[in-house]
Parts: C-alpha cells; sequence; structure tokens
C-alpha cells in the first residue's frame, strides 16, 4: 500500500511539474514573441523611399566590424532589441532633416546617427554636467558656435539651430584632422586639443593607439556599432522602425507670441508632438521677436500658417 501511495505521489508531482513547464514556457515563448509582435507591420527599411536606404548608401567610413571594441558595443546593442527600436524611432521627427544637413555639407552620413549615443534623440535630454539637446551642446560651446541660450529659449534644443551648429563644428573638426573621421568625432566628445595631443604623444593619429579617455574609446566604436547594424539590420537580426524619406516638419514663421497649446486647439496638431518639436521654447510659448519660429508637422502647415497669418 505505501508503494502505490509513494508512486502515486511520484506521479502526481511529475504530471504537476510538466504542467508547470509547459505553463513556463509557453509564458516564455510569449515574452519572446512580443518583439516581433512590437515591430508590426514590415519596417520596408529596404525601400526606396526610406530614410534608412538612403542613409546606408551614403555611408562612408569603415565600420571596422571586425575589431573586438566595435563588436563589442554590436553586442550591446542587438541584445536589448526593442531598446534600440525604441531610439532609432525617436528619430523620426527628426533624422530626415539631419540626414539632409549632413549631405548639404559633404559630410559622411554616419554623423547623423551621433544623436543615438549623445541624447537616444530626445531633444530635452540634458546631462549632469549640463550638455542639454540631441546633440549635448553645453553651454559656452552653444555660444561660440552662435546658438541662443535666454530666458524662456534654449536654442541646443532646437533641431535646426543644434544640429546646423553641430555640423559646422564637425566640419571644422574634419577639416583640422584632414579627413581623419575617428579623430573628429572623438575629438566631438572629449576636446580637439585632447586629441591633438594624444596624437602629438602617441606619434600616431591613429584613433585605436591613442590614449584617449574611457568615454572617448567607447565613443567612436559606438557610432561605428550603430551604422553597422543600420547598414545591415538582417545581419544582425535587427528591425529598423519606417522612416519615409521625407520631411517631417515645416518652420512656421510667428508675428507675435503664441503659446504652443492654442496652436495645438485651433490648428489640430497633437499637443505632444508639438512639444516635441519645439522644446526650446522652455515656458511654452514663443518669446517676442521678429525671427520667432515654430516647427509643426507638414500636413499641418497650412493650417498653421492661416491661423498665425504667416
Amino acid at each position: 500500500m505505501q508503494l502505490i501511495i509513494n508512486l502515486s505521489k511520484f506521479i502526481f508531482l511529475a504530471v504537476l511539474s510538466c504542467t508547470l513547464l509547459i505553463t513556463w514556457y509557453g509564458e516564455e515563448t510569449e515574452v519572446i514573441n512580443l518583439v516581433p509582435n512590437y515591430y508590426g507591420e514590415a519596417a520596408g527599411d529596404d525601400a526606396s523611399d526610406s530614410i534608412w536606404n538612403t542613409m546606408r548608401s551614403e555611408f562612408r567610413l569603415d565600420s571596422r566590424t571586425q575589431s573586438a571594441q566595435v563588436q563589442a558595443e554590436i553586442r550591446k546593442m542587438i541584445a536589448d532589441p526593442v531598446r534600440l527600436y525604441n531610439i532609432l524611432k525617436a528619430s523620426v521627427p527628426y533624422i530626415y532633416f539631419i540626414h539632409e544637413q549632413t549631405e548639404a555639407r559633404g559630410l559622411p552620413a554616419e554623423l547623423a546617427l551621433i544623436p543615438v549615443i549623445e541624447s537616444e534623440y530626445n531633444p530635452n535630454d540634458r546631462s549632469n554636467k549640463g550638455a542639454t539637446g540631441l546633440w549635448q551642446l553645453m553651454s559656452q560651446t552653444a555660444h561660440e558656435l552662435g546658438v541662443k541660450v535666454k530666458s524662456g529659449y534654449d536654442g541646443r534644443r532646437n533641431v535646426i539651430a543644434s544640429t546646423k551648429a553641430a555640423l559646422a563644428y564637425f566640419n571644422d573638426l574634419g577639416q583640422y584632422f584632414n579627413g581623419n573621421w575617428y579623430l573628429a568625432i572623438a575629438a566631438y566628445n572629449c576636446g580637439q586639443e585632447r586629441v591633438k595631443s594624444a596624437v602629438r604623444r602617441a606619434g600616431t593619429d591613429s584613433f585605436w593607439s591613442l590614449p584617449l579617455p574611457k568615454e572617448t574609446k567607447y565613443y567612436v566604436p559606438r557610432l561605428l556599432a550603430v551604422a553597422a547594424i543600420v547598414k545591415d539590420p538582417k545581419k544582425y537580426g535587427v528591425e529598423l522602425p519606417p522612416v519615409s524619406n521625407k520631411p517631417y516638419f515645416e518652420e512656421v514663421k510667428v508675428a507675435k507670441p503664441v503659446s504652443l497649446d492654442k496652436v495645438a486647439r485651433t490648428a489640430g496638431v497633437n499637443i505632444e508632438t508639438l512639444n516635441r518639436l519645439n522644446p526650446d521654447y522652455t515656458h511654452g510659448s514663443t518669446p517676442k521677436s521678429e525671427n520667432a519660429t515654430l516647427l509643426v508637422p507638414v500636413e499641418k502647415a497650412p493650417v498653421v500658417k492661416a491661423q498665425l497669418g504667416a
């Protein structure tokens, strides 16, 4: 009788274990499947009207994907594909304009991906050192580059002003380092003089051999890793968010001060979208200025213009 009881307990535990395992793995499979479901429809990043397709055709840098440094950064990124997807998705309002500006200046298209590292395409991002905006400009740097920062307005948060300033700086760095973009990108992170000094001390202009700050040693490989993934997402099992190769916003002149809330209500513009496009107006309204402008979604521009008498 004891044997039968023990056998019954064994069978019961075995069945219970199988049930738990089925439930566990069933749930786990469901969690894993959340990733492809999250992306929804095919991203279509190979389509001719995709910004990613256009950008990758203009990449100029050797991503050095065989190097240990770049490989390490790639592994970090593809380990969390949903986070990477969200970062690239955050670029949707800005990436067309940024790429357009790199193209106009003859700069490597990879530079349009710098905000992935700097701010994750969050114009409101602010570091503990005070660097602000998509390009993480410090107040002094912004002043030197002609970006205004004053009460009620922070041009470092303005996608047009900050992008033009950052790319003008990159253009200068590229010329200073004779087209060595690894050094130019490193200098954007830690400073021109620091890179120049490292080159002099090391006796080489190879970024990979320079005694630079730890952050900078990771900075360049991280950008190259992002570029490598954008260039060949299928190779790394990554989906890119769909982003059409066309303007997202239009700049509209503002004749007199107006609150963003009012524009959103009367023109039927989503207030979150309007705030995301105009985070430079820190008080939520345009200042009294002849040069004041608003960035609005392209399809809403005619309505906003009519409302503002632009």
